[in-house]
């Protein structure tokens, strides 16, 4: 596998234009995803995550929608947003596909689960109406649902949730994209719904070495699937690093915040979550320190002033953070350290085993 980056997001500022103002949902977004890796983009709702994937796939539409100057989606050497309409759509569904957040309003529900899966096979790919119906067939076969055979002349009413998102899923595969873009797609399945539809994205991760990147705020599936992982607040990303870096070292209030309200084993429901206080800032008008400083334990009057510095650490992994200042008290430092001894996951509260499973 080329080590190579197959995606390049560089500098990505996305706003939506309201009657209340301009809403600037992504700002500066940078990272990076390789051929048969799974990057998980984790963050509460509204922190600019799906945006993001939105404009990867040229989802983002003016005049309400626009990508700012400056802003990169470079894809094999080629800036995404210099393409005209007609590659676009080459890219979307060709080389990059999505699997939407809620099936049930993603699928058309007019149309029978297999002409949908065909009209992608045709326009991408210069094969018969009959070859693609046999290939529609063998990818509902592939995802897990039963008698392909029968249901590919299904309507999606028909269907559980489960082999909604599973029908997606061939969907989206249809044309052996180079990109996955799963877009929080366990929402509103149970847990062991959850861990089959993540299943079957990691198998196909490794078959057929498909970069996917993972939209999520669930610390548990990213638990059992990712490789890196980038934690975006408020538009940003403040915290990019491996899997473990991020759940064993994280570096970030804000993840360390997230990490604190997963639920402990040890802890035999006999312990109160920790909480994040207060709410995220008004887009419109960003604060111009650290997004997150009035909800932070360790707020510094810089914070509110000053957007934080990048601090780099050991492979890759980096934080927007003043407490990683050299110039920061060493008392500020010892309580953020102290916290996270007590917060922090150990190996019986996620199963972090690329064999194994979320428990």
């Amino acid at each position: 596998m080329s080590q190579e980056s197959l995606l390049k997001v560089e500098d990505l500022k996305v706003s939506f234009h309201t009657y209340a103002g301009e809403v600037q949902a992504v700002r500066g977004v940078s990272f990076e995803v390789k051929a048969g890796e799974l990057l998980a983009i984790i963050g509460e709702s509204g922190c600019g995550k799906s945006v993001t994937s939105r404009a990867i796939m040229s989802l983002v539409k003016a005049p309400q929608g626009e990508i700012k100057k400056g802003s990169k989606i470079i894809y094999h050497g080629k800036n995404l947003l210099e393409m005209n309409q007609k590659e676009q759509r080459a890219f979307r569904g060709g080389e990059c596909s999505m699997i939407f957040q809620d099936a049930l309003v993603s699928l058309n529900p007019t149309m029978k689960i297999g002409r949908q899966i065909i009209e992608n096979i045709i326009q991408h790919r210069q094969i018969s109406r009959k070859e693609a119906r046999q290939e529609a067939i063998l990818l509902l076969e592939a995802v897990g649902i039963p008698n392909p055979e029968t249901r590919i002349d299904q309507y999606p009413f028909e269907f559980s949730g489960g082999m909604r998102q599973r029908a997606m899923i061939a969907i989206a595969i249809a044309c052996d994209p180079k990109i996955l873009i799963a877009d929080e797609p366990t929402t509103a399945l149970d847990v062991t719904i959850q861990a089959q539809i993540m299943e079957l994205i990691k198998g196909l991760k490794d078959k057929l070495k498909t970069a996917v990147i993972l939209i999520t705020h669930d610390f548990g599936i990213v638990a059992g699937s990712a490789n890196k992982v980038a934690v975006m607040y408020a538009g940003q990303i403040v915290e990019s690093g491996g899997r473990d870096e991020i759940f064993y070292h994280p570096q970030h209030p804000y993840t360390l915040a997230l990490l604190g309200s997963v639920p402990k084993l040890e802890w035999k429901n006999k312990q109160l979550l920790h909480a994040i206080k207060g709410t995220p800032p008004d887009l419109i008008s960003p604060p111009k320190g650290c997004a997150f400083a009035k909800r932070c334990n360790y707020c510094m009057n810089v914070c509110l002033e000053e957007m934080p510095e990048i601090t780099y650490f050991e492979a890759g992994h980096h934080a927007s953070c003043w407490l990683h200042h050299k110039e920061v008290p060493a008392a500020n430092k010892k309580m953020f350290q102290d916290d996270r001894k007590m917060i922090i996951v150990n190996e019986n509260d996620f199963v972090v085993d690329e064999d194994q499973s979320y428990e």
